[in-house]
C-alpha cells in the first residue's frame, strides 16, 4: 500500500484510512491473542453514512450487525477502535476521539448496562489541575455538562462520545488505567444539579476574537447570516459568538492560527459595505482565552453572572466578550490569555469547587519526580530514593516515583516510574563514564528544554515535581515547568541568582498556581538554614544579620592550609572527592558563596542583584583557564602566597575562613582571619556554620553547624524538600 502511494505520488483520504487502520487492527489482534480473547474487526460491527459532508454512524445498521456477529456470544471480545466501514464499503476512520466513539457506538448497539473508558487521569475534574492547584475529581456529571466541558477544552472526552449513549440512557464511566482503586467519574442522564450551581470550569487557549464593526450594520437584516456563511465557506469552526444589543458589532472566536484566514473571509464577504463605510473595520484580537463556567444548577439561579464578574474584577481580569445560551448551562467569557490562570483560580475559589469532592488520595501519597541532571548529586539522590523506598511507603505512606531523568545526553521517560533496579543501573552506568543516551555530541540546554517540552510536559501527571540537580542557567526551563504545573526542588543555585525581575517572575508564577519552589540544598547543602529562617519569621522574629561559612569546599581548603598542605594539592583533592562544582572556578572565585548569600538575602526580603555583593576571589586572572584540569594545575602559582597567609594568621592566633556577611547595609564575601576561640575557627573539613542574628537572638546568635559539601548530604537536603512538598500535597 505504501509502495502504491510512493509510485502515484498521491495519498487519497481512502488510502490514508486504509493504511492508518493497519496499526489499530494489528495491535488489537496481538492483544486478543495475548489475553486469549476473540478478535472481531470493527468493520463488521460499525457502519457509517454520509451526513453533512462527513461520515456518521448508521445506528440501525450497527445494531443489526451486532446482533448478527455477536449473537449469543458470552466471552471476551477485542475490537479495534477508530475504524469503521465507510458509506462506500471501504475502511473509514472516525477522527479525533475515534476509539472512544467506537466504544460508545458498540455500547449502544448491544444495549450495554454501562461503558467504561480507561484514561491516564482519575476522571473529569473541576478545572485543569495544572492551572488550578485545588482542582478536584468530579464524582458524577450530567451528559450535557460533560459535553460542554469536552467542547471547552476538557481533553479527557470528545463531545460526540456521549451522543450514542444519551437517548439509551447508558452511563459512561471515566477511570484511571494506572489507579484501579479510583472510582473515577460517572456521566449519565439521571445526575441532579446538586448543592453547587457551578459544577466545573473549562478553558480553551490560543484563540483570537474576530470582530465586524460598523454603524451601518444597525437594523440591517442578514449581517450575521452572511458572516456565518463566509466563515463556513472558509471551513472555519467558531467556538463563541457575541453580538452587541445595538447590532453595531458582532464577534466570533476562532483558533488564533485561523485568525488571518477568518479576517480575510469576512473582508471579502463585506467588501461593498467596507467600501461604502457602512462597516468600519474587520479585525482580530489575538492571545485570547475562553473560560466556560458550567453547571446544570445555574439555570434559574440568581447571581451566577454577578458572582462571575465580581470574582474576575477582584483579580483585575478584564472581560473582552461574553456569551450565554438560553439553557443557562454555561457562561462563556473571552479574556486575555495572560489572565487565564488567575481567572480560573478566582472562579474556582468563588464557586467553592474544591468542596465538591476531595481528590482521590493517590495524588497525596504518590509524587512523580523528574530529575534534571544525573551527576554525582543526581546519582546519590537516586540511591537514597531506592534505599528509602520501603521505609517511606510503610511508615509515612509516601510513594516517590522517578518518571523521567534528563541530562545533556537526552531524556528517559517511564510514566509508571522507573524500578529500583533501573535507577541503580542508570547510576552505575553514569558513574562509570557512560551516558544515558549514546550521542556523538551533548545537547545544549535549549535542546534539553525542547526535548522535555515534547516528551514530558504532555504527560498527564498531577502536580509532579521537577528536581534541578544541574549547575546550569535553567531559569527559563523552570519557568516553563511551573507553567505546566510542576513543583520545583533545587540544588542548583543559578536559577535563584538571576536578575531580580526574573526571580520575581518565577515565584509569582508558583504563587499563582499554588506550586512550591523549595531550595534548602542551595544555601546549606543538608543544613536546615532556610527552614530555620522561615520558622523564625513565622514566629514573628526579624532576622537582622547572617554570618557564616557557606562553602564546604572552601572550608575543606582552609582546613588543608591550616594543616600545612599546598593550596593546589588541596583543590585537586577536593575536586576528586566531588566537593567542588563541575567548574571549580565557581567555588574559588567565591561566586558560589556569593550566590548563596544572594539567595539568603532575597529570602529575607532584600531586593538585590549578584553584582551588588562585594566579592574577594581566591585567584586572579593570571591563573584563570576554562579547562578545569589546566586551571587546577595553574593554581600551583598561588601555593607560596597562601602558605604565607596561613602562617601569618597562625602567628596571630587566628584561622583563615571564607566568610559571607549579610546585613542591612552590605553583603560581603571573602577570606577573613577569625580568632582561634571563635566557633568558626573550630570548623574542620567540609563543615558549614551559619550564625543567625535576629531581634530575639541579638547577642547570642542561633548557630547551625554541619556538613556543607558532598553529594550525599546535598541529596539528603533535596530529598527533604521533595518530602515536604509531598506532605503538603497530601494536606490539600
Amino acid at each position: 500500500m505504501c509502495e502504491s502511494v510512493s509510485v502515484l505520488h498521491e495519498l487519497t483520504p481512502r488510502a490514508a484510512d486504509a493504511i492508518v487502520a493497519r496499526g489499530e487492527r494489528l495491535m488489537a489482534q496481538i492483544f486478543a491473542a495475548f489475553v486469549h480473547a476473540k478478535y472481531i474487526d470493527a468493520t463488521e460491527l460499525i457502519f457509517t453514512e454520509r451526513r453533512l459532508g462527513s461520515v456518521w454512524p448508521d445506528f440501525r445498521k450497527c445494531e443489526r450487525a451486532a446482533a448478527k456477529v455477536l449473537g449469543s456470544f458470552t466471552g471476551t471480545v477485542v475490537i479495534p477502535g477508530f475504524i469503521a466501514t465507510g458509506p462506500d464499503g471501504e475502511v473509514a476512520t472516525l477522527g479525533r476521539g475515534g476509539s472512544d466513539f467506537s466504544a460508545a457506538i458498540l455500547a449502544r448497539s448491544i444495549g450495554a448496562e454501562s461503558l467504561t473508558l480507561f484514561k491516564e487521569v482519575d476522571g473529569l475534574m473541576t478545572a485543569d489541575p495544572k492551572r488550578v492547584p485545588n482542582a478536584r475529581v468530579l464524582d458524577e456529571v450530567h451528559y450535557r455538562e460533560a459535553a460542554e466541558l469536552a467542547f471547552y477544552g476538557a481533553k479527557v472526552l470528545h463531545p460526540r462520545t456521549m451522543i450514542p449513549l444519551v437517548d439509551r440512557g447508558i452511563p459512561l464511566f471515566v477511570r484511571n488505567s494506572f489507579q484501579p482503586q479510583s472510582t473515577g467519574t460517572r456521566i449519565a442522564g439521571d445526575v441532579k444539579p446538586g448543592a453547587y450551581p457551578v459544577k466545573a470550569l473549562a478553558a480553551v487557549h490560543d484563540q483570537a476574537l474576530v470582530a465586524v464593526e460598523g454603524k451601518g450594520m444597525i437594523g440591517v437584516p442578514g449581517v450575521a447570516g452572511r458572516a456565518f456563511t463566509a466563515l463556513a465557506e472558509a471551513s472555519l469552526s467558531v467556538s463563541m459568538i457575541s453580538q452587541a444589543s445595538s447590532e453595531s458589532s458582532i464577534c466570533f472566536v476562532v483558533p488564533e492560527t485561523e485568525a488571518g484566514h477568518a479576517v480575510g473571509a469576512l473582508q471579502k464577504a463585506f467588501e461593498s459595505e467596507r467600501r461604502l463605510k457602512l462597516i468600519d473595520r474587520v479585525h482580530a484580537e489575538k492571545r485570547i482565552a475562553l473560560v466556560a463556567v458550567v453547571g446544570l444548577g445555574m439555570r434559574g439561579r440568581h447571581g451566577i453572572a454577578a458572582r462571575t464578574f465580581s470574582a474576575l474584577s477582584g483579580q483585575s481580569v478584564n472581560v473582552v466578550a461574553i456569551a450565554q445560551g438560553s439553557s443557562e448551562l454555561n457562561i462563556t467569557i473571552a479574556i486575555a490569555e495572560k489572565d487565564a490562570t488567575r481567572a480560573l483560580i478566582a472562579l474556582h475559589n468563588e464557586f467553592q469547587l474544591d468542596k465538591i469532592r476531595p481528590l482521590a488520595d493517590t495524588s497525596g501519597r504518590e509524587s512523580k519526580l523528574t530529575l534534571l541532571g544525573f551527576g554525582q548529586i543526581g546519582r546519590a539522590l537516586a540511591q537514597q530514593l531506592v534505599a528509602q523506598e520501603k521505609p517511606l511507603r510503610s511508615k509515612a505512606g509516601v510513594d516517590l516515583k522517578v518518571i523521567a531523568i534528563a541530562d545533556r545526553s537526552g531524556i528517559k521517560v517511564d510514566e509508571g516510574g522507573f524500578s529500583a533496579g533501573a535507577l541503580q543501573r542508570f547510576a552505575e552506568h553514569k558513574a562509570s563514564g557512560g551516558r544515558l543516551f549514546d550521542r556523538s555530541s551533548p545537547l545544549t540546554l535549549q535542546q534539553v528544554q525542547a526535548t522535555m517540552r515534547k516528551e514530558l510536559w504532555i504527560l498527564p501527571s498531577h502536580r509532579p515535581i521537577l528536581v534541578d540537580l544541574t549547575s546550569e542557567e535553567t531559569a527559563p526551563l523552570l519557568q516553563e515547568a511551573l507553567e505546566h504545573g510542576f513543583h520545583i526542588v533545587l540544588a542548583n543555585k543559578k536559577p535563584l541568582a538571576v536578575p531580580q525581575i526574573e526571580y520575581d517572575r518565577l515565584f509569582q508564577t508558583a504563587a499563582e498556581r499554588g506550586l512550591a519552589i523549595r531550595y534548602e540544598a542551595t544555601a546549606g547543602a543538608g543544613l536546615p538554614v532556610l527552614d530555620t529562617i522561615a520558622k523564625l519569621q513565622e514566629a514573628g522574629d526579624r532576622v537582622e544579620k547572617i554570618v557564616g561559612c557557606f562553602s564546604g569546599t572552601l572550608g575543606f581548603l582552609m582546613t588543608a592550609l591550616e594543616d600545612g598542605r599546598r593550596f593546589s594539592e588541596a583543590v585537586h583533592d577536593a575536586r576528586k572527592r566531588g566537593y567542588t562544582e563541575p567548574d571549580p572556578r565557581d567555588d574559588l572565585s567565591g561566586t558560589d558563596v556569593a550566590r548563596k548569600a544572594l539567595i539568603l538575602a532575597r529570602a529575607l526580603g532584600r531586593r538585590i542583584e549578584l553584582s551588588d555583593i562585594a566579592l574577594e576571589p581566591l585567584f586572579g586572572p593570571d591563573v584563570d583557564d576554562p579547562d578545569p584540569v589546566t586551571f587546577v594545575r595553574n593554581l600551583a602559582k598561588l601555593d607560596d602566597a597562601f602558605a604565607r597567609r596561613a602562617a601569618a594568621a597562625r602567628a596571630q592566633h587566628r584561622a583563615l575562613r571564607f566568610i559571607a556577611v549579610i546585613d542591612r547595609d552590605e553583603i560581603r564575601v571573602g577570606t577573613e582571619a577569625v580568632p582561634e576561640e571563635s566557633p568558626m575557627a573550630g570548623l574542620r573539613g567540609t563543615d558549614n556554620q551559619v550564625a543567625i542574628y535576629s531581634k530575639r537572638y541579638k547577642t547570642n546568635p542561633l548557630v547551625v553547624t554541619g556538613p556543607g559539601a558532598g553529594a550525599d548530604v546535598t541529596a539528603a537536603g533535596v530529598l527533604n524538600d521533595i518530602l515536604a512538598i509531598t506532605i503538603q500535597e497530601r494536606r490539600r
